[in-house]
């Protein structure tokens, strides 16, 4: 008898184990649909720019903000999400957000003007911020420290995918243009995806901070109104040729940001819990790995908005021959990120070091690439340029995530993730202000004219070379930053659970 007893136990305890490693097998898929479906908008949109701009008879700085709006929406209400999802329950925000962003999909592709296709598109941002921190938030209490390093991995690699085989995906559906839909079809795409995702949310755990305090409303108000000020002026300056109200309110940013970075302390001191942590960022390894991720990012979105006006309008390739020539790049960046783990194993955080000089030596040898090939580059002749790039890339934003957020407490988690990929998302907005300022410029100077429509294939060639040549000086500073990021790092052990010493 006593064996049959332990022979059922035996049974149930294998039954919960295998119950268990369904769920965590589902709760892994929900993650990785939902970064994948957030991130490849941004770059299937991005590759559709050029169609966009003519189908709708737009200019390039309301196509900048067809882009940027999402990014500005995504931005400010970031950590508002983070926080939302801490108090009310990460699933259910999770839930919220991809049914906004799946109808806000349908509501894109509907859109019969630039006004309503950026008015959705905000909207799609805002919905996009209640996803994005409940996914960093939800893998961090949901796996242990020595799983993170792996699952944090395949979080990096479907970034990278998404990003770069976004090109390709936005190219196929172009060129096919089923029902003769032209570039509407690039936002229905994601609409399909939303609904597995919400098929599949269920199998999540519910999970929230363990204290139930106060929402710190004025403190959300702040950090709203500080980016607003701060990314707005970015997007819209350069299409309003920056009048006096758009530089005030940028230059108004740093009080407002500084009074809020004020606030929360005055919260924290009076034993409430604050709206973010701002005494995260006296932990050397969290504003340093932040530091990293807004140079990657603004860099990575630059490079690939003025990709796809290179070969789309300078060379006249298809928006499918374009994201072939981002594949090669797509491929590295997935495979970087898988072996980023393995890679950080051996060589600790300075996986990130190296991933930095692969990143900004890819720049430089795509520089030359182009320079050799002029304007009729093939596949052949960018494809170890765009291996080394992405393989770059994908060593540092795979490993980068753990370690930003490897020592926080639970509670603070959401209100660190939100912090990190608002982090992402400000910078992604920066790149294309900057890069679109510079991209203008460098074409009107090779026309030797302010009217860029007088540009030429080779004319975008070499306005494309010159950005290049400024992106590889840009992404050289990420070498320095990784190191200091490696030589603050406490322990070799990713995921320990910490809080930052006060």
């Amino acid at each position: 008898m006593p064996d049959v007893v332990k022979s059922v136990a035996l049974d149930r305890q294998s039954d919960s184990k295998t119950t268990s490693r369904s769920r965590s097998s589902l709760t892994l898929t929900v993650m990785l649909l939902c970064t994948f479906m957030t991130v490849a908008n941004i770059f299937i949109v991005n590759v559709g720019t050029p169609t966009i701009q003519l189908g709708l008879g737009a200019s390039f700085s309301d196509v900048q903000f067809i882009i940027t709006g999402y990014t500005l929406s995504f931005a400010v209400a970031l950590i508002i999400g983070g926080r939302l999802g801490d108090r009310y329950g990460r699933k259910k925000m999770l839930i919220i957000g991809v049914v906004g962003f799946t109808i806000t999909s349908m509501l894109c592709g509907l859109a019969t003007s630039v006004v309503i296709l950026t008015a959705a598109r905000i909207i799609q941002g805002l919905s996009a911020a209640l996803i994005s921190p409940q996914v960093l938030s939800i893998i961090q209490v949901s796996y242990p420290p020595e799983k993170r390093g792996a699952i944090f991995g395949w979080y990096g690699a479907i970034q990278g995918l998404a990003s770069t085989t976004g090109q390709i995906i936005g190219g196929v559906l172009l060129a096919a243009n089923p029902w003769d839909l032209g570039w509407r079809t690039i936002f229905f795409f994601s609409i399909p995806v939303g609904l597995l995702i919400l098929f599949l949310a269920p199998s999540i755990s519910e999970s929230n901070a363990s204290e139930k305090t106060r929402f710190d409303w004025a403190g959300a108000a702040l950090a709203a109104t500080g980016l607003m000020l701060l990314v707005y002026p970015l997007v819209q300056g350069q299409k309003e040729g920056w009048p006096p109200i758009l530089i005030s309110c940028l230059i108004l940013s740093v009080p407002v940001l500084a009074a809020f970075v004020w606030f929360e302390k005055r919260v924290l001191r009076n034993n409430r819990v604050p709206f973010v942590q701002v005494e995260l960022f006296r932990q050397r390894v969290f504003s340093t790995g932040m530091l990293v991720a807004f140079l990657l990012m603004s860099s990575q979105t630059a490079f690939f908005l003025i990709t796809a006006y290179l070969f789309q309008i300078g060379l006249g390739f298809t928006a499918l021959t374009t994201g072939f020539f981002i594949l090669p790049m797509a491929l590295g960046y997935f495979l970087a990120s898988l072996l980023s783990s393995r890679t950080v194993g051996k060589v600790g955080p300075y996986v990130l070091t190296i991933g930095s000089v692969l990143t900004a030596s890819g720049y430089l040898l795509l520089a030359l690439s182009i320079m050799i090939s002029g304007i009729s580059p093939t596949i052949g002749q960018l494809l170890p340029a765009m291996v080394v790039l992405g393989f770059g890339q994908g060593f540092i934003a795979a490993p980068l995530t753990n370690i930003v957020l490897a020592k926080i407490r639970r509670s603070d988690v959401g209100s660190a993730s939100g912090i990190f990929v608002t982090g992402f998302q400000i910078a992604s907005a920066i790149g294309i202000c900057i890069i679109g300022i510079l991209w203008l410029n460098g074409l009107s100077h090779q026309a030797n004219s302010n009217d860029i429509q007088l540009a030429n294939a080779h004319n975008y060639a070499d306005t494309f070379v010159y950005c290049l040549y400024l992106l590889a000086a840009y992404t050289a500073f990420l070498i320095p930053l990784t190191l200091v990021l490696a030589k603050n790092m406490q322990s070799p052990k990713i995921g320990a659970d910490a809080v930052p010493k006060k």
